[in-house]
């Protein structure tokens, strides 16, 4: 992926977040909306592989890694921070419900891929924890944290938008998204309470591909 299309992308983002303040705003002055203020929509995915972005990450295990370390599995990507404490828990529950929903010959090619837009307070250590805690530590879930250049642009790629709230969470896009085994998106979920056997389906065809 070139500088410039990156570059584009992320000032497409900066300009739709930009757009949702003033619904933020008020939802957070209204605490029958403790929550609404934190999804914020998304868009509509380019067709690129999500590989060719530059940078090592850091796994759990303190690792260096690189996003094509992926390639040749259907992967499962989300981006969350582990002090969420609403979307980001059922978004991952959500997720291990859908690896129970394949078979076990399915399981074993598909991966999951979490990467925190919070690194400052997401550690290796945190994201550790946040694994044991979760019970994702088999090696089909890889917890990711990079620097936060990194994770704009990758963020940008897929259209999710997160920004502080002032209150030590964040205002995210609730977004499940499903690369091929090059690293483009397949499809992607946005919200909570979706149905879960159509996302689980969508693994199993891109393994059926192969």
């Amino acid at each position: 992926m070139t500088r410039s299309l990156v570059l584009a992308l992320a000032l497409a983002l900066s300009v739709a977040t930009l757009g949702c303040d003033a619904q933020d705003e008020s939802a957070q002055h209204d605490p029958r909306a403790a929550h609404v203020h934190r999804d914020l929509p998304g868009g509509e995915l380019a067709p690129l592989s999500l590989y060719q972005l530059e940078g090592d990450w850091t796994d759990a295990n303190g690792a260096a890694v690189t996003l094509a370390t992926l390639r040749g599995s259907a992967v499962f990507l989300l981006l969350f921070y582990g002090t969420c404490d609403y979307a980001c828990p059922l978004l991952v529950h959500d997720l291990q419900k859908v690896a129970g929903l394949l078979n076990p010959a399915a399981r074993e090619q598909v991966r999951f891929a979490l990467v925190t837009f919070d690194p400052e307070r997401d550690s290796a250590e945190q994201l550790a924890a946040y694994a044991r805690t979760q019970g994702l530590e088999s090696p089909r879930w890889l917890l990711l944290r990079g620097t936060s250049d990194q994770v704009r642009e990758l963020a940008a790629t897929v259209v999710v938008r997160y920004r502080p709230t002032g209150t030590g969470q964040y205002s995210h896009t609730m977004r499940i998204v499903l690369l091929d085994h090059d690293g483009v998106p397949a499809g992607h979920w946005d919200g909570l309470e979706r149905p879960l056997k159509p996302i689980a389906a969508a693994a199993a065809a891109l393994v059926a591909k192969r």
